[in-house]
Order: C-alpha cells, then sequence, then structure tokens
C-alpha cells in the first residue's frame, strides 16, 4: 500500500490496524504477566512503569520539545484523566482476560469503544469535530453486540 496511490489515509488505516492488532494481544500479555506478581495490580502497575520508560525513550529519540508550564496549566482538567483510564484499561485487562479470555473480553470491550465513539463523535465531546449519529451507526452497534454474543456463546 503506497502513500502515493491511496494518499496519506491509507498509511493512517495501517497504523491504526496495526495498533489494533497491538490491542488484542496487550491484554493477554498484562494478564499473563500479573499472573507472575503477587497481585494482578503490580502487574498492572508494572505495565505502566515499562510503558513509561518506554515512552521516555521514544519520546527522546524523536527529541520532541517539552512541554512548558503554560501550556500544561491550560489544558482542561478532564484531558488530565487520559492516565486514569489508560490505569481501568490495563486493571479490567489483568482481572477478566482471565476469567473472560481474550476475544471475549476484547470483543466486549471494542463494543463499547464504539458505543462510546458514536456518542463523542455526535456531540463532539472534548472538542473534536461533529460526526452525525446515523442509522448505518445504529447498524453496525447492533452488529458488534451481535458479535460479542457469537464470540461468547456460539
Amino acid at each position: 500500500m503506497s502513500e502515493a496511490r491511496f494518499g496519506p489515509y491509507g498509511l493512517y488505516l495501517l497504523m491504526a490496524l496495526l495498533a489494533g492488532v497491538a490491542t488484542a494481544y496487550q491484554p493477554g500479555l498484562n494478564a499473563r504477566f500479573a499472573s507472575h506478581t503477587p497481585s494482578r495490580l503490580y502487574g498492572a502497575l508494572l505495565n505502566f512503569v515499562v510503558g513509561a520508560f518506554a515512552m521516555g525513550l521514544i519520546t527522546l529519540l524523536a527529541r520532541a520539545p517539552a512541554p512548558t508550564s503554560a501550556s500544561l496549566s491550560a489544558a482542561p482538567w478532564w484531558s488530565y484523566l487520559g492516565g486514569t483510564l489508560g490505569a481501568f484499561f490495563v486493571t479490567t485487562a489483568v482481572m477478566l482476560v482471565p476469567k473472560m479470555g481474550n476475544a471475549s473480553y476484547l470483543a466486549a470491550m471494542i463494543a463499547g469503544q464504539l458505543m462510546a465513539s458514536v456518542v463523542i463523535d455526535h456531540f463532539g465531546h472534548m472538542g473534536l469535530d461533529q460526526h452525525p449519529f446515523t442509522w448505518g451507526k445504529a447498524v453496525g452497534i447492533a452488529l458488534m453486540l451481535a458479535g460479542v454474543l457469537c464470540i461468547k456463546f456460539l
């Protein structure tokens, strides 16, 4: 898939698909690692330690400029919740994947992501552009929920 043929969207789509592959492996990796700690919560915590180290290394290698205190203080308070939501994601994964299985967990998680995403898009939450809710999106959500049930029960 060359950028000349598909434009930048093709590259974006490929990167999003790779992020999806990584996301599919992450809960199982985290759950397996957490099983080697005295509490699954330590597994989640160590996930963030390793992730913070990796992100620090990437930031240094990219020579990204550091944020200023003025730019950080100008950010809305709710923008700091991203790390908290990440902690919730990792913690639920290390707790639920061993009980539900990776496919059932991810199917339910992705269905939840899709449902929240159409609300976010429709109302333009977090300052994002609005993309109206449509019947096609409603059908897509229904099919995702049907997929969750198929993965669990069929």
